[in-house]
């Protein structure tokens, strides 16, 4: 639809020519920033020996390789954390939802989960962290690993 009041010279500008509309600048995000820098610097030696990082291990590379051991854990925790590293490797699972009909009664809604798309096309062969299960680890008989397995992929 065109303009019903095409003339705009009774309109005066919403600030003087040269000065910034949004002078203070888009909002930062303080918290997320500092996360951000802390990941990239170098994590202190009293943090690194204990995990056998190589010297001039980053913050960013201790939180990786506790991620991944915590994965290795046979507990809801280490369910979670796995979801949480393959989340950021692949991404989410889309989710669909259908509705069908049933009978009489109210449709039914029916939640599907596709298996998300892999965002890495080229897989590394390089090893970037040795990660070897945590001594407080929990092992389990391979009867009960497998039924661990089919619980984290519902």
């Amino acid at each position: 639809m065109a303009n019903p009041h095409p003339d705009t010279s009774h309109l005066a500008p919403p600030w003087p020519k040269g000065t910034s509309g949004n002078p203070g600048g888009r909002k930062r995000r303080v918290l997320s920033d500092r996360y951000a820098a802390l990941m990239e610097s170098v994590l202190p030696e009293e943090l690194r020996k204990p995990l056998k990082l190589p010297a001039g291990a980053l913050w960013g590379d201790a939180i990786a390789l506790v991620s991944a051991r915590t994965a290795l854990r046979s507990s809801e925790t280490g369910v979670a954390q796995r979801k949480e590293l393959r989340e950021s490797i692949e991404g989410k699972a889309a989710q669909r939802i259908e509705v069908h009909p049933f009978g009489d009664g109210p449709p039914k809604l029916v939640v599907v989960y596709a298996p998300p798309l892999p965002q890495m096309e080229k897989v590394r062969e390089e090893k970037i962290i040795d990660v070897t299960p945590a001594d407080d680890a929990k092992q389990l008989p391979a009867s009960e690993a497998d039924e661990s397995e089919k619980g984290s992929d519902q």
